[in-house]
């Protein structure tokens, strides 16, 4: 039986007809954009995919969502979009979004301008009964010579691709001016030059989390504009394995592979249209992401990441056609995917790798990008370790109770002051939630207050008697909702606090990248005082108090004044390898100077791991 389903959003309502004993999430999911986030895939996991039923039916709530939402909740309509189910006409209401903090920035390359795509403008000269040589053969001929003039470097192309061909021999004849869009090697597409066209790259920074696209002119260098959006398959998951998992089950991956493709050609469209450009003056997109993105991305099952011996379908630099890829609609666009290291350190991570130099740096150096997945990279011009560990989402802000992603009204610092413990938000904006920056800021000031041991004991409320009044009025119970206690109130108004399950969470994630860490520099040899400089990398690192994150374990405390920050590394490296031919070349040998380390077989990773749950103890 179908129903009627009306969803509210603001000033936006769309209505639909859903099949009956769908879940509400199931029934939302074609909606565009991507309108509700669950970071756990939709299990019932994390209690984060809230909506308001204004009227109408669904099921009634369950035992699990009887635990994640509290009885008041549930008394004013509040239900999870994963669990409740349609089961008559209803009319749902989201909470609009909270605009996200996406760091766009990073290392500028200062590569000479060759880009590896680009439009030459040639004219082959006429054929004739004295000289029948092929269109093929005068364009590539005129081609040569143009790029010589041009003093462009690199060699000519030697063929022209079998797409190409029908508008070579459509348009290879008297005389006129022709377009041709060349890349690895070869001639892309041919037609009549435009009046006005442009050459325009786009730099890609698919992360699990968000996408950050930056457009740039292949003729002049200039950077003509950037822009982000959160990732539009988070409805699947928060992270990796939640997109395997869905991408595994009937018409996942063609739903997960038409959502991000969808996506960025929508977001090339907008900057090319406002940069006062046509759709079609894009001729090329380097795409850096994680392996599994990269997967999703092309359409290829991404199943074996997640089973050992983890193993991808490809790594390797590849270039694809974009318009098959459903990116643009033209022919005659080149999308070089960035080379990955394996299936937990990707092209994201080479990107970064590539746009700092450090396969050709002298010394030591840390490279850190943490999410979801930590991934770690120590050495330099002598060789690369990397390796990735499964932190977990706490710091991405999912598996925290009030947890959130980088949004305007995030606590993303906080701090002791006076003897009591302050916080700010991401735009000054009223508290939301906690991103991650702010779940280690929160972890370091309580444990210099004694609200929370170095086991990564919450005090409960007898104990809390014996702080100061202004400590221990931060300590509640448990309310009923999952949470758990006690508790530590940041926003007692608002209801923001840190559960004693997030401690344990944020534990297990710092645990896990300080492991990683260790674990690097035990194979090189090396302590963490022989490291000449950390590099943190993405949205994460660029908001991090290293203070507070040697404070709670998660960094050495030897690194602190030695740490770099590079902002969208990723997405840097993206845009220098439009740019540049030497910078994309610069991916591959980044990724040939790596060698990967899997820790899940390491016995010295799971004692690093055990001893380093433990908070640091005041010195």
């Amino acid at each position: 039986m179908m129903h009627s389903l009306r969803v509210l959003e603001g000033k936006r309502i769309d209505e639909m007809e859903v099949e009956g004993d769908s879940s509400v999430l199931e029934a939302v999911a074609g909606l565009e954009p991507s309108r509700i986030d669950a970071p756990c895939g939709g299990k019932g996991l994390c209690g984060k995919c809230r909506i308001k039923l204004v009227g109408g039916r669904l099921s009634a709530p369950d035992a699990r969502e009887s635990r994640l939402l509290s009885a008041a909740e549930l008394g004013v309509g509040l239900r999870l979009a994963c669990l409740a189910r349609v089961e008559g006409d209803a009319e749902i209401e989201l909470s609009e979004r909270g605009e996200a903090y996406i760091v766009t920035s990073g290392p500028e390359s200062s590569a000479e301008l060759d880009p590896p795509v680009r439009l030459v403008a040639v004219a082959p000269r006429e054929c004739s009964l004295e000289d029948q040589s092929d269109d093929e053969a005068r364009l590539l001929e005129a081609m040569a010579l143009e790029l010589d003039r041009q003093g462009a470097g690199g060699p000519a192309p030697a063929k022209v691709a079998l797409g190409a061909l029908q508008g070579l021999a459509r348009y290879c004849r008297g005389g006129a001016a022709l377009g041709a869009v060349i890349a690895d090697g070869g001639v892309l597409s041919v037609a009549p030059l435009r009046p006005g066209a442009r050459a325009l790259g786009l730099g890609v920074d698919l992360g699990t989390t968000t996408v950050v696209c930056r457009l740039v002119d292949l003729a002049t260098g200039e950077r003509l504009g950037s822009a982000s959006e959160l990732n539009a398959q988070r409805s699947f998951g928060a992270d990796v394995i939640s997109r395997i998992e869905a991408a595994s089950a009937p018409a996942g991956l063609e739903a997960l592979k038409s959502r991000i493709r969808t996506q960025i050609a929508s977001m090339a469209k907008a900057l090319a249209e406002s940069a006062g450009a046509e759709g079609a003056d894009l001729v090329s997109f380097a795409i850096a992401g994680n392996t599994t993105m990269l997967h999703l991305l092309a359409g290829v099952p991404p199943d074996a990441i997640a089973r050992s011996p983890f193993a991808p379908a490809f790594l390797s630099r590849r270039t694809e056609n974009a318009a098959e890829l459903g990116l643009v609609q033209h022919q005659g666009c080149a999308a070089i995917l960035l080379p990955g290291v394996s299936a937990y350190v990707g092209a994201d991570i080479v990107a970064g790798l590539a746009a700092i130099g450090l396969h050709e740096a002298a010394g030591r150096s840390l490279f850190l990008d943490l999410g979801t997945n930590g991934e770690i990279a120590f050495g330099g011009a002598d060789g690369i370790l990397c390796c990735a560990t499964a932190a977990g989402p706490a710091f991405e802000g999912a598996g925290i109770a009030k947890g959130t992603g980088g949004v305007v009204g995030a606590i993303d610092s906080v701090w002791v002051e006076d003897g009591a413990i302050r916080f700010g938000t991401i735009g000054d904006a009223p508290a939301a939630g906690i991103c991650g920056s702010g779940l280690i800021d929160a972890l370091a000031a309580f444990l210099d207050c004694g609200l929370v041991d170095d086991t990564g004991r919450v005090v409960d409320a007898e104990e809390a008697r014996a702080l100061p009044p202004r400590l221990s009025a931060l300590v509640g119970e448990g309310l009923g909702d999952g949470s758990g206690g006690p508790l530590l109130f940041l926003d007692r108004e608002r209801g923001i606090y840190i559960s004693q399950a997030d401690v344990r969470a944020a534990q297990l994630a710092k645990a896990a990248i300080a492991a990683g860490i260790d674990t690097l520099l035990k194979i090189a040899g090396v302590g963490s005082g022989d490291v000449d400089r950390l590099y943190l990398a993405g949205g994460f690192g660029s908001l991090l108090d290293v203070r507070s994150a040697a404070r709670i374990g998660l960094l050495p405390p030897e690194l602190a004044d030695r740490v770099i920050v590079v902002g969208n590394a990723s997405g840097a490296g993206a845009v220098a390898a439009c740019l540049s031919r030497s910078r994309l070349e610069a991916c591959d040998r980044a990724r040939a100077a790596c060698a990967y380390v899997e820790l899940s077989s390491r016995p010295d990773f799971n004692e690093a791991y055990i001893e380093r749950m433990m908070f640091p103890g005041l010195s």
